[in-house]
């Protein structure tokens, strides 16, 4: 029952926050206080919203769709008109609850309809339903319009055709006020608002909520008011707020809400102003005679246009639709950004060294020796002891070198297209010209991507053609067959499945090389000629302690100096696969993937306090191998900073440059034994801002979890105990 009401609450409030693409639950407080500055509109629209709650809860619609609100905030519009349309009687009220229940059906049935599209709805609900409502209406006496209502009746429907020469005299003089009381009126009117206070406070809450809504909320009002002013439009100055509406509302969804905000959006929302100036006259034309309002008709049409078209492009070019709604233009762009800075060398398919262990290449792209031309592209590995000698003396037999008969696994998932074996191994120093690939095997992995191995020992393969293979899986032994003067194995990418195709130029998902300072991980990239490179198998304390599942409790005993409480964190997933921590105390979320090579964190949203929120910072990024004296690095997203002067600067300018930046570093710093750990220690550390606030954690892993987390940031420090 507790979890019905607080939906109920919720969705409530979500009704009003989602006309402005918000889930802000103090945005929606302000709009429900700001449509009560005309108490009729404000008691119908709670009343209309509460009842098509109520239907959707039990008529047993989704609880999520009920919470967020995203079915009755077209319900909220509909009973705000009412409200402001018709004087308050038993039989307004029994048509509100009915107009309700309709507009309720309404909306599920264009949500269902147009999310096979990847549409929103927007106000196209309201719409329909507002105009069955008011046509319906006209044959009953017992539902009388009230003095506002004829007045906003006679406003609306006479706004399409009146003398351009009052707009045009009064524009010519450019004073700022009557810009900024139409902007505030254009506000108000959203929520069907006639007077400036309600507008003071809609952009006061827009303001809060985001700082990109407001600046193109701005744009898209005064480049509207450009374009009429410029070509003349029929409309009086004191009423543009009514086609205000439509820019305002056209700009945030288009310039920050759809599509990430950028330069690219801005710009599409100057570029679209006369062709919405075009759709609202050409609907206001076409409905006047039948006495239908326009309202936010051409907001909705013009932005599932553009959305369709964009939708239904080959690529992404500048202007990129937002995939995972997060519900703010801010959220949306940093989460875009930092996944673009993450993972930007990012491929479909993860490609990985053939191999376990510490592997020397001795012949690297555009090799000296045979990488040329359409076979540039492909590495020669072999295995070298600390003086670079490739054998164990006396050298003069293939078993002398360190690589023959090691294992050799699959680079990636896929299928056995190709496999040629029954060759002999070269004795050293010799080569076999005539079957030059050797024992070889090609591997489709996509549509256009297969690797291929060659240099196999004969009669080694442990597959045949057509078997399926996982990443990882034995496949043959490192031989030294066809043109190999050495035991070695020869890999590249190719589009075909023949041997003899020529070379494709594709990263290695992950690999580590080591230098002076360490080992350090390589993320898409392409090993270099001279480099030993080791692949990223995970240790398995480190494999455990991260393997967080669906349904898999944690609780913490935390310790912050005197204080002491218990932290319990539970694992989700949502409906679309993605995992996510969830804290029971504080309510917070912190979304995260674990690809068997890496654990890494995508999002938080929640409790800065929180022990999550320093968990997703000192775990951002994970390696799940130990090498010793392993250096990771990563970006962190500027959601990262707390609210402040400098955040909201950057908010401003965040479409068009990003100054605030986070680092993430992590040292894997102590194993009781490298080869098989019963005990780890990470050090991580967090740089936050041109303050360099720092933020130091040690990770603690043992019995097969994370044992211990520890925080320290100045002379504060937070022991958390996993019990």
């Amino acid at each position: 029952m507790k979890t019905v009401i607080k939906n109920f609450k919720d969705g409530v409030v979500n009704s009003y926050s989602q006309v402005f693409f918000s889930n802000n639950q103090w945005f929606g407080l302000l709009l429900i206080l700001a449509s009560f500055v005309n108490v009729n509109a404000g008691i119908s629209g709670l009343i209309a919203v509460a009842f098509a709650l109520l239907t959707a809860t039990l008529l047993g619609f989704n609880s999520i769709y009920v919470k967020s609100g995203s079915y009755t905030f077209n319900v909220l519009l509909v009973g705000l008109t009412m409200g402001v349309f018709f004087c308050f009687s038993p039989a307004f009220l029994i048509i509100l609850l009915f107009a309700s229940a309709f507009t309720l059906f309404v909306s599920v049935w264009l949500s269902s309809y147009l999310n096979k599209y990847s549409l929103p709805v927007l106000s196209l609900a309201y719409i329909l339903s507002i105009w069955v409502l008011l046509l319906g209406i006209k044959s009953f006496t017992a539902i009388r319009l009230s003095g506002s209502g004829a007045n906003s009746c006679n406003e609306i429907w006479g706004t399409i055709n009146p003398s351009f020469e009052i707009f045009h005299s009064q524009f010519d003089s450019w004073t700022i006020t009557p810009l900024i009381v139409s902007y505030l009126k254009s506000m108000g009117a959203i929520f069907f608002q006639s007077n400036i206070l309600p507008g003071i406070f809609i952009t006061l809450g827009l303001l809060f909520y985001s700082r990109i809504a407001f600046s193109l909320s701005l744009l898209g009002f005064l480049a509207g008011y450009l374009f009429f002013y410029l070509f003349h439009g029929d409309i009086i100055p004191a009423d543009f707020h009514i086609i205000g509406i439509n820019y305002i509302l056209s700009a945030i969804a288009i310039g920050g809400f759809f599509l990430i905000p950028s330069k690219a959006s801005y710009i599409l929302v100057l570029f679209c102003t006369p062709i919405l100036g075009l759709i609202i006259n050409a609907f206001g034309n076409f409905l006047a005679p039948y006495h239908l309002p326009l309202y936010s008709l051409p907001f909705s049409f013009f932005v599932l246009l553009i959305l369709y078209t964009l939708n239904n492009r080959y690529f992404a070019n500048h202007l990129y639709v937002v995939k995972y709604q997060l519900f703010s233009p801010e959220k949306n762009l940093y989460a875009f950004r930092s996944h673009l800075e993450r993972f930007k060398k990012d491929t479909y398919i993860h490609i990985y060294p053939p191999f376990y262990g510490e592997w020397f290449i001795s012949q690297g792209h555009e090799g000296k020796i045979t990488h040329k031309q359409d076979f540039r592209f492909a590495w020669d590995f072999v295995v070298t002891d600390e003086n670079k000698k490739t054998f164990r003396l006396p050298g003069e037999e293939v078993s002398d070198f360190y690589c023959y008969g090691l294992p050799v696994l699959s680079p990636a998932a896929g299928t056995v297209v190709t496999l040629q074996d029954g060759i002999d191994d070269n004795t050293v120093g010799d080569v076999n010209l005539n079957e030059n690939w050797g024992n070889t095997i090609v591997i489709k992995h996509s549509d256009y991507l297969c690797s291929k191995i060659s240099h196999i020992k004969k009669d080694s393969f442990t597959v045949k053609v057509g078997d399926y293979v996982k990443k990882g899986d034995t496949i043959a032994l490192c031989g030294s067959s066809g043109r190999s003067p050495e035991p070695h194995i020869h890999f590249q990418l190719q589009e075909t499945k023949e041997i003899g195709a020529k070379t494709l130029k594709y990263p290695l998902s992950y690999y580590v090389t080591k230098n002076t300072e360490g080992h350090q991980l390589h993320s898409f990239e392409y090993p270099k000629e001279n480099e030993t490179i080791f692949r990223a198998t995970p240790t398995p304390l480190i494999q455990r302690a991260f393997h967080f599942i669906p349904g898999m409790k944690l609780n913490f005993n935390v310790t912050k100096g005197t204080e002491q409480y218990i932290a319990n964190w539970e694992v989700f997933t949502d409906i679309e696969n993605n995992s996510y921590f969830y804290c029971h105390k504080t309510k917070s979320v912190a979304y995260f993937t674990n690809n068997e090579t890496l654990f890494y964190f995508n999002s938080f949203s929640g409790d800065k306090n929180s022990l999550l929120y320093n968990f997703y910072l000192g775990a951002h990024k994970i390696l799940l191998s130990y090498f010793e004296g392993m250096n990771l690095e990563d970006n962190l997203p500027v959601e990262t900073y707390n609210n402040g002067v400098m955040k909201t600067i950057q908010d401003f300018v965040a479409p068009f440059y990003i100054f605030l930046k986070a680092t993430y570093k992590a040292h894997y710093s102590y194993a009781d034994n490298v080869q098989s750990p019963s005990e780890i220690k990470i050090n991580t550390v967090c740089a936050i801002g041109k303050s360099k606030r720092k933020i130091d954690f040690e990770l603690e892993l043992k019995e097969n979890k994370l044992s211990k987390f520890i925080i320290k940031e100045k002379d504060s420090c937070i022991i958390a105990e996993n019990i």
